[in-house]
């Protein structure tokens, strides 16, 4: 293997590896803002999930990764009425 190409192969290969990291980073930052959406929507109080996806406009997705940002971090309880899910700060 020539110089250039083995020098084109590790470039290439770092700019993976560095796409990576900003979009793991990016998606965190995402996440993390979404979270604090999710926190400004319970400080009202308790909500279920429908009431907090409609005050916050997020998509499922994004509600539910930001739910499992601040439920890891034990900064919401979940309480289960009736087959009705409600998300509280604690």
């Amino acid at each position: 293997m020539c110089f250039i190409t083995y020098f084109s192969y590790l470039c290439a290969e770092n700019i993976k590896k560095s796409n990576f990291k900003n979009y793991t980073f990016m998606l965190n930052e995402k996440i993390g803002n979404n979270a604090g959406i999710v926190w400004s929507a319970l400080a009202e109080g308790e909500l279920n999930v429908k009431a907090v996806k409609k005050a916050t406009k997020l998509t499922e997705k994004d509600l539910n990764l930001a739910l499992g940002w601040l439920a890891r971090e034990s900064k919401i309880t979940f309480n289960e009425v009736e087959g009705e899910l409600f998300i509280a700060l604690v």
